[in-house]
Protein backbone atom coordinates (compact mmCIF):
# COMPACT_ATOMS: atom_id res chain seq x y z
CA UNK A 1 0.00 0.00 0.00
CA UNK A 2 1.53 3.36 -0.94
CA UNK A 3 1.73 6.36 1.41
CA UNK A 4 -1.16 8.25 -0.17
CA UNK A 5 -3.49 5.26 0.18
CA UNK A 6 -2.40 4.74 3.79
CA UNK A 7 -3.07 8.41 4.58
CA UNK A 8 -6.49 8.37 2.89
CA UNK A 9 -7.56 5.26 4.79
CA UNK A 10 -6.21 6.55 8.11
CA UNK A 11 -7.96 9.90 7.60
CA UNK A 12 -11.22 8.07 6.89
CA UNK A 13 -10.61 6.11 10.09
CA UNK A 14 -10.04 9.31 12.09
CA UNK A 15 -13.20 10.89 10.60
CA UNK A 16 -15.22 7.82 11.57
CA UNK A 17 -13.80 7.98 15.09
CA UNK A 18 -14.74 11.66 15.38
CA UNK A 19 -18.28 10.84 14.21
CA UNK A 20 -18.43 7.83 16.60
CA UNK A 21 -19.49 5.76 13.58
CA UNK A 22 -18.47 2.28 14.69
CA UNK A 23 -19.40 0.63 11.40
CA UNK A 24 -17.25 3.09 9.47
CA UNK A 25 -14.38 2.67 11.95
CA UNK A 26 -14.48 -1.09 11.54
CA UNK A 27 -14.74 -0.81 7.75
CA UNK A 28 -11.17 0.55 7.78
CA UNK A 29 -9.91 -2.64 9.46
CA UNK A 30 -9.15 -6.13 8.16
CA UNK A 31 -11.47 -8.90 9.45
CA UNK A 32 -8.80 -10.23 11.80
CA UNK A 33 -7.88 -6.76 13.09
CA UNK A 34 -6.60 -5.83 16.52
CA UNK A 35 -6.68 -2.85 18.86
CA UNK A 36 -3.84 -2.92 21.36
CA UNK A 37 -3.61 -0.45 24.24
CA UNK A 38 -0.08 -0.95 25.52
CA UNK A 39 -0.30 0.94 28.85
CA UNK A 40 -3.27 -1.21 29.86
CA UNK A 41 -1.84 -4.48 28.58
CA UNK A 42 -5.02 -4.99 26.55
CA UNK A 43 -5.31 -6.38 23.05
CA UNK A 44 -8.71 -6.77 21.39
CA UNK A 45 -8.63 -9.14 18.42
CA UNK A 46 -11.24 -9.27 15.66
CA UNK A 47 -13.85 -6.74 14.64
CA UNK A 48 -16.32 -7.56 17.44
CA UNK A 49 -13.66 -7.13 20.12
CA UNK A 50 -12.34 -3.97 18.47
CA UNK A 51 -15.87 -2.54 18.37
CA UNK A 52 -16.32 -3.30 22.07
CA UNK A 53 -13.02 -1.57 22.84
CA UNK A 54 -14.01 1.54 20.88
CA UNK A 55 -17.43 1.63 22.57
CA UNK A 56 -15.66 1.36 25.92
CA UNK A 57 -13.28 4.23 25.19
CA UNK A 58 -15.91 6.54 23.73
CA UNK A 59 -18.28 5.78 26.62
CA UNK A 60 -15.58 6.47 29.20
CA UNK A 61 -14.36 9.59 27.38
CA UNK A 62 -17.23 10.96 25.25
CA UNK A 63 -15.09 13.79 23.87
CA UNK A 64 -11.95 11.67 23.31
CA UNK A 65 -9.99 13.33 20.53
CA UNK A 66 -6.48 12.79 19.16
CA UNK A 67 -4.66 15.86 17.87
CA UNK A 68 -2.31 14.29 15.33
CA UNK A 69 0.89 16.34 15.14
CA UNK A 70 3.22 14.12 13.15
CA UNK A 71 3.26 11.13 10.85
CA UNK A 72 5.93 8.72 9.62
CA UNK A 73 5.87 5.78 7.23
CA UNK A 74 7.53 2.46 6.76
CA UNK A 75 6.71 -0.49 4.55
CA UNK A 76 2.99 -1.11 5.16
CA UNK A 77 3.00 0.85 8.43
CA UNK A 78 2.11 4.35 9.51
CA UNK A 79 3.01 5.95 12.85
CA UNK A 80 1.11 8.97 14.14
CA UNK A 81 1.86 10.98 17.26
CA UNK A 82 0.41 13.99 19.00
CA UNK A 83 -1.78 14.87 21.98
CA UNK A 84 -4.73 12.82 23.16
CA UNK A 85 -7.43 14.83 24.92
CA UNK A 86 -10.58 13.79 26.72
CA UNK A 87 -12.84 14.09 29.73
CA UNK A 88 -13.80 11.26 32.05
CA UNK A 89 -17.56 11.12 31.50
CA UNK A 90 -18.40 7.43 31.87
CA UNK A 91 -17.09 4.32 33.59
CA UNK A 92 -13.71 3.15 32.29
CA UNK A 93 -13.16 -0.56 32.81
CA UNK A 94 -15.79 -0.36 35.54
CA UNK A 95 -14.10 2.55 37.34
CA UNK A 96 -16.57 5.42 37.86
CA UNK A 97 -15.98 8.70 35.99
CA UNK A 98 -14.33 11.67 37.66
CA UNK A 99 -15.40 14.48 35.33
CA UNK A 100 -11.74 15.46 34.99
CA UNK A 101 -9.95 16.17 31.72
CA UNK A 102 -6.57 15.16 30.34
CA UNK A 103 -4.14 16.01 27.57
CA UNK A 104 -1.32 13.48 27.13
CA UNK A 105 1.18 12.67 24.42
CA UNK A 106 0.34 9.55 22.40
CA UNK A 107 1.65 7.48 19.52
CA UNK A 108 -0.29 5.06 17.29
CA UNK A 109 1.41 2.40 15.20
CA UNK A 110 -0.84 1.27 12.36
CA UNK A 111 0.22 -1.68 10.22
CA UNK A 112 -1.63 -2.33 6.96
CA UNK A 113 -2.74 -5.63 5.49
CA UNK A 114 -3.78 -5.55 1.85
CA UNK A 115 -5.82 -2.38 1.39
CA UNK A 116 -7.02 -2.13 5.03
CA UNK A 117 -5.59 -1.39 8.44
CA UNK A 118 -4.44 -4.56 10.22
CA UNK A 119 -4.95 -2.81 13.55
CA UNK A 120 -3.68 -0.14 15.87
CA UNK A 121 -1.21 -0.19 18.72
CA UNK A 122 -1.69 2.79 21.02
CA UNK A 123 0.90 4.19 23.43
CA UNK A 124 0.35 6.87 26.11
CA UNK A 125 1.35 7.49 29.73
CA UNK A 126 -1.42 5.96 31.84
CA UNK A 127 -0.23 7.53 35.11
CA UNK A 128 -0.28 11.04 33.62
CA UNK A 129 -3.69 10.49 32.02
CA UNK A 130 -5.26 9.20 35.24
CA UNK A 131 -3.63 11.89 37.38
CA UNK A 132 -4.86 14.68 35.13
CA UNK A 133 -8.34 13.17 34.85
CA UNK A 134 -8.61 12.53 38.59
CA UNK A 135 -8.90 8.75 38.17
CA UNK A 136 -7.25 6.19 40.42
CA UNK A 137 -4.34 4.69 38.48
CA UNK A 138 -4.23 1.50 40.53
CA UNK A 139 -7.96 0.87 40.08
CA UNK A 140 -7.55 1.22 36.30
CA UNK A 141 -4.51 -1.09 36.28
CA UNK A 142 -6.32 -3.75 38.35
CA UNK A 143 -9.42 -3.52 36.14
CA UNK A 144 -7.29 -3.79 32.98
CA UNK A 145 -5.50 -6.87 34.35
CA UNK A 146 -8.85 -8.45 35.15
CA UNK A 147 -10.11 -7.65 31.64
CA UNK A 148 -6.94 -9.09 30.08
CA UNK A 149 -7.38 -12.25 32.14
CA UNK A 150 -11.01 -12.52 31.04
CA UNK A 151 -12.40 -11.50 34.42
CA UNK A 152 -14.44 -8.50 33.22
Amino acid sequence: MDRDAMIRLFEAHREAEAARDYDAILATFAEDCFLETVPLGLRSEGRDAARAAYVGYFTAFPDLSPDDQGIAFGDDVLVVWGTLRGTSGGAWLGVPPSGGSFAVPFANVVPFKGDLMAGETIYFDLATLTEQAGLNTEQIRVAAKARAAGGL
